[in-house]
């Protein structure tokens, strides 16, 4: 990764990975011990972590994109799979391609 690479962009490669790992966090672990075990004090953690999470790499996002730093249809691509889990694995693939389609 070069330096010239926008800090949006790696911000959000990593941004990517940290709000796909709560979501899974929050389906694997937190709902099931809510569900199962009775203990819904996991989700009340877990959950409003996430949405500030997930808050925070739309938001990262939206920047990136007004930028023009990342294709509109990439942009959409990573929206949606914020939604699926592990989708997150696969959002930080496609900004790690478009970092490195970067000028060096």
């Amino acid at each position: 990764m070069s330096e010239t690479t926008p800090w949006t962009l790696r911000h959000l490669r990593f941004m990517t990975l940290l709000e796909g790992g709560s979501l899974i966090l929050l389906f694997c672990i937190a709902m099931p011990l809510k569900y199962m075990a009775d203990l819904p004090v996991a989700v009340k953690i877990v959950g409003p972590i996430h949405g500030a999470l997930f808050l925070w790499m739309i938001g990262l996002l939206s920047l990136t994109l007004l930028r023009g730093q990342l294709r509109i249809g990439h942009g959409a691509q990573v929206f949606l799979a914020a939604f699926i889990p592990f989708g997150g694995l696969w959002s930080h693939r496609l900004v790690s391609r478009a970092v490195s389609a970067q000028p060096a």
